[in-house]
């Protein structure tokens, strides 16, 4: 959009009587100047306006509540005007912005490329959109406002935020990718080394060749491992929760789920999740699924009534052999932080 002033509409209607009405050549001069002048100042505002773009080079980004990131867009001038003096903001709405720097005045030269980075920070998890970036300059003379509205929103996922958790896996099923010194989890497809023979040794652990080859029994060993599917349920029914803490546990609870399923992904495990919560989600545990756990964490909300059932009970016929099942409620976030007080690393067991 090319704004301008009332005095300037004012001044181009007086010149264009002044050229045209009035019979003084001097009168003809000045009036035809100043008609030159406004019509070049409006064509080189016109020719800024259709030339200066802005671009982003993400469109989606996820961050945990409370993390620092930064976000970035670029200026770009198309045209062989400069912007002399050329203002942006792009908006931020429900974000902390670092030292205001989304907003700042800057010169364009002709086709110059001006990236503008800055810091933001969330205080609370969900989706928050970034944008659209405005502009706002003028010709040289300032006669006419060029402002420019550009679209190109981000999409930022605040998932909840990250916190000190350690759970104890127990042993599933064998041959899996936690390591475990038990002789009953060995996996016979991974041999880990050889060593000599030991009274006892069962003739099907001995390594023939080998022990052809240097005249001695030697015998074979295996890894030892496991797998323990982590399936999470999230209770966020408003009546079990205390009304006086009811938001800050609640929200805990939804930290320590997030831990956990992190926690799966450290460990290379499938993870399902439920909640009864907004829109009750339910997935079965699978591998490489914690991203769209983290994303329905960074979303959902309580609901009003108890928790009708024993999740345990519900969900254990469900669930692969060895399946870790983890209830999060509030009384695990009570254990959570008498934990914390017992310097325990906030065990969950």
């Amino acid at each position: 959009m090319i704004k301008t002033s009332t005095m300037v509409m004012a001044a181009f209607f007086g010149s264009v009587i002044l050229c045209f009405a009035i019979p003084f050549r001097l009168l003809q001069f000045i009036g035809f100047s100043l008609f030159f002048v406004i019509c070049v100042s409006y064509v080189y505002a016109k020719i800024l306006y259709n030339n200066i773009k802005v671009t982003r080079t993400i469109k989606e980004l996820k961050l945990a509540c409370k993390e620092e990131t930064e976000i970035s867009f670029a200026l770009k001038n198309f045209c062989r005007l400069p912007a002399f003096i050329c203002y942006y903001s792009d908006e931020a709405p429900f974000l902390y912005v670092y030292n205001n720097g989304n907003s700042g005045i800057t010169t364009l030269r002709r086709h110059e490329i001006k990236h503008v980075t800055y810091r933001i920070a969330a205080q609370y998890r969900g989706l928050y959109p970034v944008g659209p970036v405005k502009i706002k300059t003028s010709d040289p003379l300032g006669l006419f406002e060029v402002d420019i509205e550009v679209p190109c929103e981000l999409k930022i996922m605040v998932r909840p935020a990250r916190i000190k958790l350690h759970a104890e896996t127990h042993p599933g099923f064998p041959q899996g990718v936690i390591k475990i010194n038990n002789p009953v989890y060995e996996d016979i497809t991974m041999r880990r080394s050889v060593r000599e023979y030991i009274n006892g040794d069962e003739q099907k652990r001995i390594n023939w060749r080998l022990s052809a080859k240097f005249g001695e029994l030697f015998t074979n060993q295996y890894e030892e491992s496991y797998d323990a599917p982590f399936f999470i349920f999230l209770n966020l029914a408003e009546e079990d929760y205390e009304l006086k803490n009811r938001s800050y546990y609640s929200e805990k609870a939804i930290e320590i789920a997030a831990a956990l399923v992190e926690l799966a992904r450290k460990h290379k495990q499938r993870c399902g999740f439920a909640a009864y919560g907004t829109d009750f989600p339910y997935l079965k545990p699978r591998q490489n699924q914690a991203d769209v756990i983290l994303d329905i964490l960074a979303l959902i909300n309580l609901v009003k009534g108890h928790l009708p059932y024993n999740p345990e009970k519900k969900f254990r016929h469900q669930m692969p052999a060895g399946t870790m099942i983890f209830t999060v409620g509030p009384k695990e976030v009570e254990n959570y932080f008498l934990k914390l007080e017992a310097g325990k690393e906030a065990v969950f067991e």
